[in-house]
């Protein structure tokens, strides 16, 4: 079944089926059986009594003391007997002739008619003593009864027989009209659970529908697509609250993913179409050959920039992989100096001042190249947007939470405070004040921390009063 509601409806349908089948069989078998054990009692209480006054009846019928009002009045007491019970009674001779009837009319005299007992009741009675079956009385009753035959006995020597016949008709009524309540009932719980399968289906299913038709729109485009929550805050509730979240995740990357293309686009153009300007004019003469070692440089430092570019991007692929971090013991304060030695020249060329404050020596189990990036890279970011004379802050010390915490700070530009959540994203280059002078790609921040977040850290930057301060901590890991 392709429908929710059907296939829900179906289970419940079933369940609830079975389990009416189960319970009102066995109810229904248990009310028969007491039923049946009843109409047994009545048969032997009216079979032992119908016994009792027969017995005295042929007693006395022998003996000199029989006189007609005693056979009234054994015709009147049978004829009690059987409408006490609702039933017929036969009474018979030991030589199988039929005798008597009695019902609720009447007891009746057979012995004129010449007819006979049932031979095979009467058979089997003497041959076990004792008869018990449901049927017609072999065609002297008009439906089912419920028979018992007992023996008439004197000193031990069967003189007669009775068979007590109760209707069976009242039974099985009693038995039909349980089987309709059952069915009534069961098809009323139906009913009233195809109702509640709709409504609980219908407030499962719609918050379902609602995220496919989200799915839907983001299939085709449409990456602002929400699906509404649910009025109840249960479990799709949840679940409809991380979809939306999955969506906007999905929405950044979608964004991500189209500023990836346009800003790789931009920085693979840019210099390119600048190299191949300056080689074409170098080639065609445009270029005069004095001139040409100027136009090589920048040549030479427009292929800089793309291999700059193409190392960060293949750094990114390299994180983003999960490749396990290469650790190692080092020291972390020769690895900082070494990085502030490295940009000498630009420090001297902005006439900026550094100020360190690094412990002579720092031992730290971490990936020496991935550590080496991150600090290279914020170090990188504060010389760039540190105007001139200018001053950056590099602090470095062990905390009590045995984790290197790492602080440098420059000064110059603010970052904008709703810019600081988007600056370790990746091709983020939003913030044109501190942008000027940059050639970047956007991706040494993202690097930075990612590094930092494998090796368990954390980072954060806080911009304000003409000071930028980007700070981490990785544990120490010795």
């Amino acid at each position: 079944m392709k429908s929710l509601f059907a296939r829900n409806f179906a289970i419940y349908a079933l369940v609830i089926v079975l389990g009416f089948v189960i319970l009102g069989s066995a109810f229904i078998s248990q009310v028969n059986r007491f039923a049946l054990q009843e109409k047994q009692q009545q048969l032997a209480d009216a079979s032992d009594r119908a016994v009792q006054f027969t017995v005295s009846y042929f007693t006395l019928r022998e003996s000199s003391e029989w006189n007609t009002q005693l056979g009234t009045n054994y015709r009147m007491t049978m004829h009690m007997l059987a409408g006490d019970c609702n039933g017929t009674i036969f009474v018979g001779s030991r030589d199988g002739a039929l005798l008597y009837i009695a019902d609720s009319d009447g007891c009746y005299s057979q012995e004129d008619n010449g007819l006979d007992m049932p031979s095979a009741a009467m058979d089997a009675l003497l041959r076990d003593g004792y008869y018990t079956q449901t049927s017609a009385f072999y065609g002297y009753l008009s439906s089912q009864n419920y028979v018992m035959g007992k023996l008439v006995e004197t000193d031990g020597e069967a003189i007669g027989a009775v068979f007590v016949c109760m209707p069976a008709q009242a039974t099985e009524e009693l038995f039909m009209r349980l089987s309709r309540v059952f069915i009534l009932l069961t098809i009323g719980v139906l009913f009233l659970t195809l109702v509640a399968t709709i409504i609980v289906t219908r407030s499962t299913v719609q918050p379902l529908k609602n995220m496919a038709v989200a799915a839907r729109n983001f299939a085709q485009g449409d990456y602002s697509a929400r699906a509404p929550l649910p009025r109840q805050q249960d479990e799709l509730y949840d679940l409809t609250i991380r979809f939306n979240r999955m969506a906007e995740s999905m929405q950044t990357t979608e964004e991500t993913r189209r500023g990836l293309i346009a800003s790789v686009s931009h920085d693979l153009r840019t210099p390119m179409t600048t190299i191949a300007g300056f080689v074409d004019g170098i080639l065609d003469g445009t270029i005069q050959p004095d001139k040409q070692e100027y136009y090589l440089r920048i040549i030479s430092d427009e292929i800089k920039r793309l291999t700059r570019l193409a190392n960060s991007m293949l750094s990114v692929s390299r994180l983003e992989s999960g490749q396990a971090l290469n650790l190692s013991l080092f020291d972390v304060s020769e690895m900082v100096r070494r990085i502030v030695i490295g940009f000498e020249q630009q420090l001297n060329d902005k006439r900026i001042e550094v100020k360190l404050d690094i412990p002579e020596q720092e031992t730290i189990r971490a990936d020496h190249d991935g550590l080496f990036q991150a600090v290279y890279n914020l170090v990188d970011n504060a010389v760039k947007f540190t105007p001139n004379e200018g001053e950056i802050t590099i602090y470095m010390a062990e905390n009590n939470n045995n984790r290197l915490q790492f602080n440098i700070r420059n000064s110059g530009s603010e970052i904008p405070a709703d810019k600081l959540k988007f600056v370790f994203d990746r091709f983020y280059k939003g913030d044109t004040s501190r942008n000027r002078n940059s050639d970047g790609a956007g991706l040494g921040l993202y690097i930075t921390k990612t590094v930092i977040r494998r090796h368990g850290g954390d980072i954060f930057v806080r911009s304000g009063d003409d000071r930028t301060e980007f700070c981490f901590t990785v544990p120490l890991g010795r």
